[in-house]
């Protein structure tokens, strides 16, 4: 936005605040004037501020008047929680977010809306690369309902992509971002899943997309571990009695079926689209549970652990260059 008289320019700075917090020099790059119109923007800050309509935070930059919460408690938690995840998703920076955040931030009571005014300031520092222009444009083909191009770089090939984008799901394992929608280039109408940080020169098509009346997300993923989704397998593990407690802490989704023996162990069973993604899961548990079934699973967790012994009694550490 360029503005070309002062109350223009008050107007945009006031909507501009509204999003967040923000510098002087800050407001003079986002309002694309020239530098020497810092000192302009710092008078109508000062008049703004005079008139109760702006105050100064204690970060130094500008924002609009916090008010009081009107959030209940439980709903004030629900509302810190998505600035956290926000946060921890967003592995760069992007405005967008930022400004999501610091929209989020205005509405909580003055403890919690510290904590995550802080985490804003932190996610200033964080590097800017591409991802960040391909979220963006994943984001507008999707609410803009057009087709998004690019080249998809999977851990076995490259492909080239046109994808209609169905929704975007964040993977409750890795916290990272996916397109699940179908790629109008293979052919056919089974939705397929992209991962946000494996799509390179991204590119938004004026061609429209639809979806499918009776596409219903959550039944698509209802049978994931984590967002891959496939025919339905059936898993079951054995844990050791000493994380009797700890496995009866863990949601295992709500089809779980979960049984303490009168040894102490916990059998599970558990239907997935797939158990490639259960993998990491249960290597995490190290020697305290068994894989039942399927016998491919139990094979894939044992050379993972046999790789983990190898590397760990091997002699000296390999990054060692003594």
């Amino acid at each position: 936005m360029t503005a070309t008289t002062k109350t223009e320019r008050i107007l945009d700075l006031l909507e501009l605040l509204g999003d967040g917090e923000c510098s002087a020099r800050d407001l003079v790059r986002r309002l694309g004037l020239p530098g020497n119109q810092l000192r302009s923007v710092q008078r109508d800050l000062r008049t703004l501020i005079d008139r109760n309509v702006l105050e100064v935070a204690p970060s130094g930059r500008y924002r609009r008047p916090v008010g009081v919460s009107s959030l209940n408690p439980v709903e004030a938690l629900a509302v810190y929680s998505a600035t956290r995840m926000l946060y921890h998703h967003a592995a760069e920076y992007n405005e967008h977010y930022l400004r999501a955040m610091d929209k989020l931030a205005r509405q909580l009571p003055e403890r919690a809306r510290r904590v995550a005014t802080l985490a804003s300031e932190a996610y200033r520092n964080k590097p800017n690369a591409g991802g960040s222009r391909t979220f963006e444009l994943v984001a507008q083909a999707w609410l803009e309902g057009r087709v998004l191009r690019f080249e998809y770089h999977s851990l076995q090939k490259v492909s080239a992509v046109e994808l209609v984008i169905y929704f975007i799901e964040l993977s409750p394992q890795n916290r990272q971002a996916y397109a699940i929608g179908v790629n109008r280039l293979k052919g056919g109408d089974r939705p397929f899943v992209f991962r946000l940080s494996r799509m390179r020169d991204a590119t938004l098509l004026s061609d429209e997309g639809e979806i499918p009346e009776d596409f219903h997300p959550l039944k698509f993923l209802s049978n994931a571990w984590g967002i891959m989704t496939g025919d339905p397998v059936q898993v079951e593990l054995f844990f050791s009695p000493a994380v009797r407690e700890r496995v009866g802490e863990t949601h295992l989704g709500d089809g779980a079926e979960v049984r303490v023996l009168a040894s102490g162990h916990t059998r599970v069973v558990l239907t997935v689209g797939g158990w490639k993604e259960l993998i990491p899961w249960i290597l995490g548990w190290g020697g305290e549970v068994e894989v039942l079934e399927p016998p491919d699973l139990r094979e894939a967790v044992a050379r993972g652990h046999r790789a983990g012994a190898e590397v760990h009694t091997s002699g000296a550490p390999q990054g060692d260059e003594r």
